[in-house]
């Protein structure tokens, strides 16, 4: 594959040697990966549409053949040449449309074509120092491709990983929280021991002629009983 514009812009830039290194190992084999892969999926998309919707337009009409031909003598051979053409074009679009819905070429097309764009956008936005590498990252400091280096890696292994998550997996991350765990009585320690009282009795005394209800719970035990094995 020729070397790409944007390559040699990349080979401009003003870096060390590690992270030079890191250019050619990593973001110009990005960029020339979903370069010929967006390239081979759209000349399969378009292809594989092409037969789809040529073929669906010119099965009807070659079909209309046969009742046009009236009664000559080549109507028989005509209308055995009209079905072997009509099974075949039906066939044809049969498979393209099997082929694009199985390996799902629309949306590699959209997704690929998309993410490539993303790419060289985000390239040609470090080697200009523009956009968010004009030193949105390092507010108080002059913009430099080096020290947009490392923020220019990170958004390009954002690019990628969306790009993965679509094309195949998308992975969930589990939610961490930092809050602490709210035990519901602070008296009781987050233990698997627990103290078990039994049912409430309950006692009315009469003070200075008014009633007044007192709650007394029993202690029985501070073990809890074992979960019932399978």
């Amino acid at each position: 594959m020729p070397k790409l514009a944007i390559e040699e812009a990349l080979e401009t830039l003003v870096l060390n040697d590690r992270d030079k290194r890191v250019i050619t190992l990593r973001i110009t084999e990005l960029l020339r990966e979903y370069k010929g892969r967006s390239s081979r999926y759209s000349y399969s998309f378009n292809t594989l549409r092409i037969l789809i919707t040529v073929g669906s337009l010119i099965v009807p009409s070659i079909l209309t053949i046969e009742y046009s031909s009236g009664s000559t003598t080549d109507g028989p051979r005509m209308g055995m040449g009209v079905f072997w053409v009509v099974w075949i074009m039906s066939l044809l679009v049969t498979i393209s449309n099997g082929i694009v819905t199985l390996l799902k070429i629309d949306k590699k097309y959209y997704i690929l074509n998309t993410t490539y764009e993303h790419l060289t956008s985000e390239a040609w936005q470090y080697i200009q120092l523009s956009g968010k590498y004009s030193g949105f990252y390092t507010p108080g400091q002059e913009a430099t491709h080096q020290n947009q280096f490392i923020y220019f890696c990170h958004i390009i292994e954002k690019v990628r990983m969306k790009q993965i998550e679509d094309e195949y997996y998308k992975i969930l991350d589990q939610p961490h929280s930092s809050a602490p765990i709210q035990v519901s009585d602070s008296l009781i320690p987050p233990t698997p021991l627990k103290e078990v009282f039994a049912p409430e009795e309950k006692s009315e005394l009469e003070v200075n002629g008014e009633h007044q209800t007192t709650v007394k719970k029993i202690y029985l035990s501070t073990k809890v009983a074992p979960e019932p094995s399978d």
